[in-house]
């Protein structure tokens, strides 16, 4: 049905089409069938524009053969939220490393290992099952308009798979291609961020000064016993500037601007 009407407008209404990529099934491995395959090639076919993740993920489309000068990199999804209540709130320099999101063990496996890591994991989201330990600290399941108010702490996290020495399996190797929520959500919240190195967004890490790569969740327990408060202050502030970015959905409009002019300079040749 979908494609049908999207065929009506292109065609017969000469309607011009941007596409915003959400998630790629085939780069995400755990979900994809025919279908998906089908609506997607029908997609690519269809799109006078593609606003993708990042430079990874462009290379995907390109690899498909879509035209690169009809890509738009998004570089990191918006997090709109009330920067005024955000602005006021003060973040403390402890060595805490939260995680945000599903915490069902068979999609986040490494989750069963993090005790063996001598650090303190502060957990946030929904199908927790595990045991709260000693460097384990469950909060339940907080909204997702109040979570970046309440994160106040610390560092963020952005992992996934079966290890915690790598990003493995169908949803680490994702990270390889994705712009993942949390980073977003960490980010508008005030927190600096550990990231997989491998991960596409590392590089908008390193370039914002956001934060740290790494290769292994083991890596984490030394660089926050030489972090020191400076360190961790000029983290906050760069992250300040990406914060109030993300929520007045600056990312989203840069990129939808970039798909204009591509569009008008098409329709002037």
């Amino acid at each position: 049905g979908r494609l049908h009407y999207f065929k009506k407008l292109k065609y017969h209404k000469a309607v011009k089409l941007i596409f915003v990529v959400h998630d790629v099934e085939e780069l995400r491995g755990a979900y994809e069938n025919n279908l998906q395959r089908k609506q997607f090639d029908a997609m690519l076919n269809l799109a006078d524009v593609i606003i993708e993740h990042n430079k990874k993920m462009a290379d995907f489309f390109i690899k498909k053969g879509y035209p690169k000068d009809r890509l738009v990199n998004l570089d990191i999804f918006d997090y709109l939220c009330d920067y005024e209540k955000l602005s006021n709130k003060k973040v403390d320099f402890t060595k805490n490393v939260i995680i945000a999101g599903n915490l069902d063990v068979q999609k986040t496996k490494y989750l069963k290992d993090l005790d063996t890591i001598d650090t303190v994991f502060s957990l946030y989201g929904p199908n927790f099952t595990q045991k709260s330990g000693k460097n384990i600290i469950y909060n339940g399941v907080i909204s997702s308009e109040k979570l970046p108010i309440m994160l106040n702490q610390g560092f963020g996290l952005i992992w996934d798979g079966n290890s915690i020495r790598t990003c493995s399996g169908a949803f680490g190797n994702y990270l390889r291609y994705n712009d993942p929520h949390k980073l977003s959500l960490y980010l508008v919240s005030g927190l600096p961020v550990f990231i997989w190195k491998n991960a596409a967004e590392a590089d908008f890490v390193i370039k914002n000064g956001v934060g740290y790569t790494i290769g292994s969740l083991e890596e984490i327990p030394s660089i926050l016993n030489n972090i020191t408060q400076e360190e961790y202050g000029i983290f906050l502030k760069n992250v300040q500037i990406i914060s109030r970015k993300l929520s007045i959905g600056w990312y989203t409009k840069q990129a939808i601007t970039k798909a204009l002019k591509i569009i008008n300079t098409s329709n002037n040749k």
